[in-house]
């Protein structure tokens, strides 16, 4: 979907059930303004390679599985 629309994008995650992850702040900023919708996965960590940033989401995954099972509607991803 790289080249598609933020509503695409949206839309494809809500029927889906996917998890939406991005870097792009506008998601989470809908998602928090929304009763409905994807869970927002907002990544934001500095300009890495991308095994690095796999690494990272890789290491923190068990505590982004507990915030999905919450059902928090935006997760915020500081890499460190």
């Amino acid at each position: 979907m790289a080249n598609a629309t933020d509503a695409a994008i949206w839309s494809a995650a809500i029927s889906r059930s996917a998890v939406l992850v991005t870097k792009d702040r506008d998601f989470s900023l809908l998602r928090a303004a929304e009763k409905q919708g994807p869970i927002v996965l907002w990544v934001r960590v500095g300009n890495i390679d991308n095994r690095a940033l796999v690494r990272q989401i890789l290491s923190a995954m068990p505590q982004i599985g507990e915030a999905v099972a919450r059902g928090e509607a935006v997760i915020e991803f500081v890499g460190g």
